[in-house]
């Protein structure tokens, strides 16, 4: 009972330091990283010095970043909330929009015969926003184990999103560059304010 005790309250501590890690403000050497600014969606974010800066996404919602570790990279992006859903705005919850993204994962992956093993997802916050954490592991014959993180936030209009893909192996080398990265993102604009992709209700 003691020993059960123990285990549980070790537990908690960890917890506690890193939800604590993630919630601390940026250090003098993140402050001193590369910054990247999204024209599109307003997001910020910082990144190592050492990291390659990669090709914009399509239509400007994003970038991607190369750490450096064979077979691994960081796509940064925003995207928007226009499905319909049950929030009470009618559009997606963050809840919908994640199992939509799981979905659309899996079969993505399937139809190269890629089998994803999914982790139980992770609440989280990004840049103040309730944000979720899915992960997922697959094997792929080029590029051998590999795991994805994919994190994003989700307001009325809009939404903030970080796709994390590196091999297993090399997972406890860049995720703690992430966690230090997160603690330097902006969102930018409000994603909850009305769109300009989208009509406010007195335009004619």
């Amino acid at each position: 009972m003691i020993l059960i005790c123990l285990l549980i309250a070790i537990a908690m501590s960890l917890n506690l330091t890193a939800q604590t890690a993630l919630a601390a403000p940026p250090g003098n050497e993140e402050r001193a990283w590369n910054l990247y600014t999204n024209a599109r969606f307003g997001f910020s974010v910082r990144y190592p010095e050492n990291w390659r800066l990669g090709n914009p996404l399509s239509d400007g919602v994003g970038v991607t970043l190369h750490p450096p570790i064979d077979n691994s990279l960081v796509a940064l992006s925003g995207h928007m909330n226009v499905l319909e859903g049950k929030s009470q705005d009618g559009r997606q919850t963050l809840d919908e929009f994640a199992t939509a993204h799981r979905r659309i994962i899996t079969e993505l992956y399937g139809k190269k015969t890629i089998t994803v093993k999914w982790r139980q997802d992770q609440e989280m916050s990004l840049a103040g926003y309730p944000a979720k954490q899915l992960t997922f592991t697959y094997s792929d014959d080029k590029q051998g184990n590999m795991i994805e993180h994919h994190i994003f936030s989700l307001g009325r209009n809009e939404g903030r999103g970080i796709r994390i893909k590196v091999p297993l192996s090399a997972e406890d080398r860049v995720m703690p560059a992430i966690t230090r990265m997160l603690q330097t993102y902006q969102p930018g604009r409000d994603q909850n304010a009305v769109s300009p992709l989208i009509p406010k209700p007195d335009s004619p």
